[in-house]
């Protein structure tokens, strides 16, 4: 009898248990999606940061599984199976990003002007430098300093260059301060960049005053055992190579891994206008269990270009050139805690050093140059020509003309800056039905080794933000952060927003939204600007951050089934504590505003043809100055290369075996100063592009890309001539 007992007591144990329900969430793509809810027999669970999810003691049930952003799907789930839901995006142009929250949404329902460009967008493009990427969206602009590797620098909105933060997942990239070599950054290697514009300071910190843009590194799949890689070689004009490699893959269902690598050399198009650029790239996970995973991400570059000065101006210097080496490293533990909560304890190092080389003796070089005056409220002063200062002048000049003569000058000038940034967080979310809140903490060490001068800061930041949906038509978020400096002390910032579904679908069109938002945002002063010692300047420690004040109404509608989509906003930043260098140091001194309407559409014309446009009218005053009366940043001048009108237009083309995708930027008159000859206005110019691919095997394609097609010459930046007409073609060997 006691054996019958003992025999039948397991099973009877097994027969009162019941199965787990489990399963994958994934996107199109077959990512991971995190945070979708699932809900069966009124219990419900949240997907983690690997898109898995468990319900306990259900056995098998009709599943309804729900995430922003995408299609509400409802499906039969079993214990008995391991249940793999890829959802659909909402819209065929939908957009989803992380940037605007620290969490999975769509920017409708974080109220906030958002965009995103994939991985496969940027290999239709042949993989452009990322600036070249930026200049499309809506509401940016670049100036680079003439040929490739020179100096480039973003706007957002009218912005200061320091107002735009570069995350590469997560990690701070910009300099502490603001200050970015964005010229350097590519895009290979790289899975998504979203790029959200308006106040972040309230998620991301003091350097994110204006707009956010990050980076995603690609990843392997730990179930794919089988390594993918490709490796690509292309030639060009100027003496240009380029190589690119990649490598991806899985082992035994926990680790994943993906490395990327690339060179790009050029000799370019004038003297001492060199550029080598050398990119490391890896990506490993672990996946310790279905809730927790490990990720390091490591990401260098090193530069070397030469800087001969204002080539358009007959300046080419032979010596002048710059050094550059950034690496940045991070580690994070993810992991699920209960069906709906969800944390992240990070670690992450940047280390940027950057050696200026000019060892030339002293001299000078004679200019001289024919200018046009224009006289008004504002006076202006255009380039005409450039004149031989040796020849004597044998015309007479029209009204308005006259003639600069000025001189380039030359010494020795070596500078090595050596900046840091350790920073340490932990962020929480707990998801609730309708929305979810995200709170945490971040760290910062900031210092740096400035041509000998040591300089050190501490940040500590508390951040949360609140998204919440009232029904299907009312979406609201907010969020606040308190940051304390061991530089400047206590500040606080916020951002809030609210999005409003006006119409559904009726006729032609399928939705509208009605977007507001009004925000804080905050940048820093650079470490130089604080600690700097020279006998020529010093720094000053009681500097306070450079405010920005942002509001914003936009209209968002979605056409003929979501195969258009139509975006207006209008939006007006007020900039005030702007430093700016007086007398022997730095002050918070000036203040501008900058006012404007963007306009963007994306068209799916065809399955496989996707059209995309934008346009902006920046209204920008500067409102107080050092230089009251100055003829470029004086009281009522634009601000310097924010171009009144700009805009861009292309179409890809990208059928299962061959891409073709063209497109062309288009940029108005600006106001700029070229410290040469007292020139103050930059006339604007335009910038076709075309880039094509075809599989001729599974494994071989040809790719080719041109640049300024029409071969137009231009200055982004007054005195430093762009490049003409670039080609560059090659092979990729794929596996």
């Amino acid at each position: 009898m006691r054996t019958i007992i003992l025999f039948c007591l397991p099973l009877a144990i097994c027969a009162g248990e019941t199965n787990n329900v489990q399963g994958t969430i994934l996107d199109p793509s077959s990512r991971p999606i995190q945070g979708a809810s699932v809900s069966c027999q009124n219990r419900t669970a949240y997907s983690n940061y690997e898109g898995r999810f468990s319900i306990a003691g259900v056995d098998q049930c009709e599943a309804r599984i729900e995430k922003t952003g995408f299609t509400t799907q409802t499906v039969q789930i079993a214990g008995s199976a391991e249940n793999k839901i890829a959802l659909a995006i909402a819209g065929p142009l939908d957009t989803v990003v992380v940037s605007a929250t620290r969490s999975e949404t769509t920017p409708e329902q974080a109220a906030v002007a958002a965009n995103v460009i994939t991985g496969q967008q940027l290999a239709a493009r042949n993989y452009p430098m990322l600036f070249d990427v930026l200049r499309e969206i809506p509401g940016l602009q670049v100036s680079q300093y003439g040929a490739p590797g020179a100096l480039a620098q973003i706007y957002t909105r009218g912005a200061e260059r320091t107002g735009t933060l570069v995350l590469l997942d997560g990690v701070p990239l910009n300099d502490p301060g603001g200050e970015l070599h964005l010229e350097h950054l590519t895009s290979e290697g790289i899975d998504r960049v979203e790029i959200v514009r308006g106040p972040s300071s309230a998620l991301f910190g003091a350097e994110a005053a204006a707009g956010v843009i990050q980076l995603f590194t690609k990843r392997g799949d730990p179930e794919d055992t089988l390594p993918h890689g490709s490796f690509s070689y292309e030639r060009g004009n100027f003496q240009t190579d380029r190589w690119i490699a990649n490598l991806n893959g899985g082992y035994a269902n926990r680790l994943d891994y993906s490395f990327a690598a690339s060179a790009l050399h050029t000799a370019g198009p004038y003297q001492n206008t060199f550029d080598r650029d050398n990119t490391g790239m890896a990506n490993l996970g672990y996946r310790f269990s279905n809730t927790t995973q490990f990720r390091g991400v490591f990401h260098i570059y090193d530069a070397h270009v030469g800087t001969p000065g204002q080539t358009a101006y007959g300046v080419d210097d032979p010596i002048p050139n710059e050094e550059t080496r950034d690496a940045t490293v991070s580690l994070r533990l993810d992991d699920t805690r209960g069906s709906n909560y969800q944390q992240r304890f990070s670690f992450a190092y940047n280390r940027l050093a950057d050696r200026y080389n000019d060892d030339e003796p002293f001299g000078e070089q004679p200019l001289e140059a024919i200018v046009r005056d224009v006289a008004g409220p504002q006076p202006r002063v255009y380039f005409v020509s450039l004149l031989n200062p040796a020849s004597p002048i044998s015309f007479a000049l029209a009204q308005g003309l006259r003639i600069v003569s000025t001189d380039a000058f030359f010494g020795p000038s070596d500078s090595l800056n050596i900046t840091e940034r350790k920073t340490a967080g932990y962020q929480g979310m707990l998801a609730h039905h309708g929305g979810a809140l995200v709170f945490g903490y971040d760290y910062q060490d900031q210092s740096g080794d400035l041509s000998g001068i040591a300089a050190s800061r501490t940040n500590n930041g508390f951040f949360a933000n609140l998204q919440h949906n009232f029904g299907a038509r009312l979406y609201v978020d907010g969020g606040v952060r308190v940051e304390h400096s061991s530089a400047f002390g206590t500040i606080g910032s916020g951002r809030g927003g609210a999005s409003l579904r006006l119409a559904g679908e009726h006729a032609p069109l399928s939705s509208t939204f009605l977007r507001l938002s009004a925000g804080r945002g905050v940048t820093e002063p650079s470490l130089l600007e604080n600690f700097a010692v020279s006998p020529y300047f010093h720094g000053n420690p009681t500097l306070r951050p450079e405010n920005t004040t942002s509001y914003e109404a936009a209209v968002v509608s979605e056409w003929f089934s979501r195969r258009l989509k139509t975006e207006v906003a209008g939006f007006r930043n007020s900039f005030h504590d702007l430093i700016a260098f007086v007398g022997d140091s730095w002050q918070n001194i000036q203040a501008s505003w900058a006012r404007g309407i963007e306009t963007s559409v994306q068209a799916r014309l065809a399955r496989n043809l996707l059209l995309t446009g934008s346009y902006m009218r920046l209204y920008t005053r500067v409102t107080a100055s050092t230089a009251p009366t100055s003829p470029t940043v004086g009281l009522g001048e634009e601000l310097v290369r924010r171009p009144r009108n700009s805009g861009s237009l292309s179409i890809a083309v990208t059928p299962q075996r061959w891409s073709f995708v063209v497109g062309g930027r288009f940029i108005g008159e600006r106001q700029d100063s070229d410290f040469t000859f007292g020139v103050t206005r930059n006339p604007g110019y335009e910038n076709i592009y075309a880039s094509a691919s075809y599989d001729v095997t599974r494994h071989v394609t040809p790719v080719l890309r041109v640049d300024n097609l029409l071969n137009e010459r231009y200055e982004e930046v007054l005195g430093y001539q762009a490049l003409s007409r670039s080609i560059l073609g090659g092979l990729r060997i794929h596996w």
